[in-house]
């Protein structure tokens, strides 16, 4: 047996025999099994490309070869066989391996990225790199068929099909998910693929724009259908597939024919998510796409959520399924991200009102703004780092024709674990300057109710932000019903005075409001506290209240095109004299780690923050 630590490049790949190769991926898989179920991580994605990425390496020769991952957060396999098992104990964690790709790690990490889609564009730069003169190898991607559905990959497609003179390895990892199930036209072709239907019915259902603009992939699925060996997409590209993704001995001769071929080809390969372990081998709706620490014996999670807590996910998708119920006109869209946004209660109840559009952010405002123009009231509930993919649709159809549509924004602010790629901490910064959105943040459920109610009828762009993090349940305690009283009378752009004004006062929105309430309530501080919660329109009537007074503005944003850049201005503007305290974040990318690490060392630690004000 191979001890995985020792490992430091994959070239000793080429010395082993396909037994030993196949032991060694049965070693892998229960590594990354039982190190994924003590840090949490990617598991189903990873453990369905181990036999593809050993052959990968046993045929290629990364880093000349350049071997790109889409998104790269199935390249776990591959981290081990470039020399990192020692420090997957680290992963995900502060200082730690990332859950991703990372330059900074690895020199065969050659594409890093943690959105969807991008690897085939490129593939499409190393190539004319390549033609510039630069020493490259072979390119090779593995791209999920929930990616290559995306507008972006079928773009790249479309050009790498053109490029006689330049040849690509696309892989095409078909294990039918992305996060969750796969939708939409490529995904039934794929389906169909695999089960060999015919021809008759492969064309029926071939979307048209595949017809127009992929001739030469649809040429290789009719020749799929008819089992013609090799398969061939027009004059560029050679077709194979689909091939078993576990069968070592089949990858490498189809890798090493695609390494000595001079034209490009195109492999799909047919793996299963979560190989190797029960209950993600079984899961049909993503569950154990990504994951915390859990028990492997029961695959139960080892981070149970407190009595009378819920996640922010599963209380705002309760909330959405309840308003959906009483409103029929109300099309929730999701871009591949049913699980993640706790929607699968929403699809088993009501069907017929929820539409999942794949990784497809774009499409999906476009299809709300068209919705919402029929008097229908489309909401997206959508990860914060995922809208950005939507940003010139935001802009140019949604803000600009002031489209009635709620974005219900998860994951906003600091995001644990998945480091850079994934922080919830540009939105306020991309939206606050587009025409007519209004932006909010709850401190809690019974708020962000209120919000979804005032949403519902306010004929403009929403967007209701929430964390990633668990909250207390909707209550009937004398204190929320204290704040009930706040909420049934909320008006758009109004601020609450959670804490009465003093001459040292917090602005804050969200969860952290409820700490800085709490600590301020305990240390028994003459502090006032503003739940600021229409972040835009922001609430100028109650600043000109706190002119010549003290304000700590906490966000856990960047500082730029925030709130606090909003109130320093109309400060100056209006000569409130208002002395600003601003605690947010620098303009940069967070790596992981806890949420509380993060905000310990970027100085955003509550209680050190109001300690500094006794």
């Amino acid at each position: 047996m191979i001890k995985l630590e020792d490992i430091t490049s994959p070239e000793f790949l080429k010395d082993l025999s396909i037994s030993e190769l196949e032991d060694l991926a049965k070693q892998i898989q229960t590594y990354i099994l039982e190190t994924v179920s003590k840090t949490g991580g990617h598991l189903s994605s990873n453990l369905g490309v181990v036999e593809l990425t050993i052959a990968l390496h046993y045929i290629f020769s990364s880093p000349h070869d350049k071997i790109i991952f889409d998104v790269g957060h199935q390249g776990y396999t591959h981290k081990i066989l470039t020399g990192r098992a020692k420090d997957f104990p680290s992963l995900r964690q502060k200082g730690g391996l990332s859950g991703f790709l990372k330059y900074s790690e690895s020199g065969h990490d050659v594409w890093e990225a943690g959105h969807s889609s991008t690897s085939i564009a490129a593939a499409c730069g190393f190539l004319e790199a390549k033609a510039s003169g630069k020493d490259i190898g072979e390119v090779i991607v593995v791209i999920g068929d929930g990616a290559i559905q995306n507008g972006l990959a079928l773009s790249s497609l479309n050009y790498l099909a053109g490029k006689t003179d330049q040849k690509a390895i696309i892989i095409l990892n078909d294990n039918e998910m992305s996060i969750s199930k796969n939708v939409g036209g490529l995904a039934k072709i794929f389906n169909n693929i695999r089960i060999k239907k015919s021809y008759r019915f492969l064309k029926r259902i071939t979307p048209r724009f595949i017809k127009h603009l992929f001739d030469w992939l649809k040429r290789g699925l009719i020749s799929i259908a008819y089992k013609e060996r090799p398969l061939t997409l027009g004059a560029e590209y050679k077709y194979f597939g689909p091939i078993d993704g576990h069968d070592l001995k089949t990858l490498i001769k189809y890798f090493t024919f695609a390494r000595n071929t001079n034209r490009s080809v195109f492999l799909h390969i047919k793996t299963t998510k979560g190989k190797g372990y029960p209950f993600a081998e079984s899961d049909k709706i993503g569950t154990w796409h990504g994951v915390g620490p859990f028990d492997i014996a029961t695959g139960k999670s080892l981070k149970e959520i407190k009595p009378g807590y819920t996640s922010w996910s599963i209380g705002i998708s309760e909330l959405l399924l309840k308003k959906a119920k009483a409103n029929p006109q109300i099309k929730v869209i999701s871009s591949a991200t049913i699980c993640g946004s706790e929607l699968n209660e929403f699809v088993q109840e009501l069907p017929d009102q929820i539409i999942d559009v794949g990784i497809g952010e774009e499409n999906a405002v476009i299809m709300a703004t068209a919705m919402a123009k029929e008097g229908l009231i489309p909401i997206i509930p959508i990860y914060s780092t995922f809208l950005q993919r939507a940003y010139d649709e935001l802009n140019h159809d949604v803000a600009r024709t002031c489209a009635h549509i709620i974005f219900l924004v998860d994951r906003a602010g600091i995001v644990p674990a998945d480091g850079s790629t994934h922080q919830g901490t540009f939105d306020i910064a991309f939206l606050s300057h587009l025409p007519n959105f209004i932006i909010t943040m709850p401190k809690d459920l019974t708020e962000a109710e209120a919000l979804f109610d005032l949403a519902l009828k306010t004929k403009a762009p929403f967007v209701i932000r929430y964390p990633k993090y668990n909250t207390k349940k909707q209550e009937t305690t004398s204190e929320s019903l204290m704040t009930k009283s706040f909420v049934t009378k909320m008006t758009l752009g109004k601020w609450e005075e959670l804490l009465p004004i003093q001459a040292i006062n917090v602005i804050a929105y969200g969860p952290v409001v409820n700490k800085f309430k709490e600590i301020i309530t305990e240390e028994k501080m003459n502090i006032g506290l503003i739940n600021a919660l229409f972040i835009k329109p922001m609430d100028t009537t109650f600043l000109e209240r706190l002119a010549n007074k003290k304000v700590i503005i906490y966000e856990e944003v960047i500082g730029e095109g925030s709130l606090t850049q909003a109130i320093a201005y109309y400060n100056t503007l209006h000569k409130l004299a208002i002395d600003i305290d601003a605690y947010h974040l620098e303009n940069g990318f967070l790596e992981a780690g806890t949420v509380k690490q993060i905000k310990k060392e970027l100085g955003l630690d509550i209680r050190d923050i109001i300690e500094k004000y006794r």
